[in-house]
């Protein structure tokens, strides 16, 4: 039985330990570096298969090194895989870390570029809530994905959505309208909010959640708006917080947990998260 579906993009992430800066020299010598599972989609689904919720992940994988790499380390963890394989790279972000929280990311999309419709089985949709993940990385599915959306409402699923507008790529304001009105709950950030419209009308009567990093995260439901602060902390690993705390909001939101209680606990998880690496 699954709890949660999670759609969207899968990488490998890259990343540095944790820098004051990078310098003026040419070459930088830094005494560690991780390789792990990334991508928004990615990212959801370990947190709340961690947090003890059965999740099924759908996305498209290339077949090589980082596609194999990516479905052993998922299948060990014990989460339900639907991943579609193509003979295309897997998609590879490397991230500079740095110790105030920020962060670089250089990202090529791979697979994910080439997601599309005809890679996600409506029937393996499974589960009381479904989550979004990559949406402004996934060119090809976007298209798509208001008519797979409306399926989706239509047989009584709960739709959570994270757009990812952060990587630079221009999106098409009408075409997210007509993704964003069969959304329940949508998560975005003060920068993605701020590109989509000067106030947060278009999402009334639904669950938005704003993440403000360290500045803690606030979310309107039912006209009651409800803030927490953030929680200082010794960032270690910046990449992927934001999906820790959509995992960790969505997991106190699918048991019945009031407003507040699902951003404390995605506030402290994703400190959690900050805190490794």
């Amino acid at each position: 039985m699954v709890d949660v579906t999670s759609i969207g993009d899968i990488n490998i992430d890259i990343l540095t330990e944790p820098l004051n800066d990078v310098g003026e020299e040419e070459q930088k010598i830094v005494d560690e570096i991780i390789m792990k599972v990334g991508g928004g989609s990615a990212n959801f689904a370990v947190w709340l298969n961690k947090l003890g919720m059965k999740v099924r992940l759908i996305g498209l994988i290339g077949n090589d090194y980082f596609g194999n790499f990516i479905r052993e380390q998922l299948k060990q963890i014990g989460i339900d895989l639907r991943l579609k394989t193509i003979n295309e790279n897997t998609g590879i972000t490397f991230g500079i870390q740095f110790k105030d929280g920020n962060k670089k990311l250089i990202t090529y999309r791979g697979t994910n570029k080439f997601l599309s419709i005809k890679h996600i089985k409506t029937s393996e949709i499974d589960g009381e809530i479904v989550y979004f993940s990559g949406y402004n990385l996934l060119e090809n599915l976007r298209k798509d994905l208001p008519s797979l959306l409306e399926e989706l409402k239509n047989n009584d699923k709960i739709i959570s959505f994270d757009p990812d507008l952060k990587a630079g790529i221009k999106f098409d304001k009408n075409e997210f309208f007509k993704v964003a009105k069969f959304v329940d709950i949508m998560f975005l950030n003060e920068k993605e909010a701020s590109l989509i419209a000067k106030n947060l009308s278009w999402f009334k009567g639904r669950t938005i959640v704003i993440k403000r990093g360290r500045n803690g995260a606030y979310a309107i439901e039912d006209g009651e708006t409800v803030e927490v602060a953030g929680i200082p902390t010794n960032v270690k690993n910046p990449t992927g917080a934001g999906d820790v705390f959509n995992a960790a909001f969505i997991h106190h939101y699918y048991y019945g947990y009031d407003l507040r209680e699902c951003l404390e606990f995605a506030n402290e998880e994703a400190v959690k998260y900050l805190q490794s690496f």
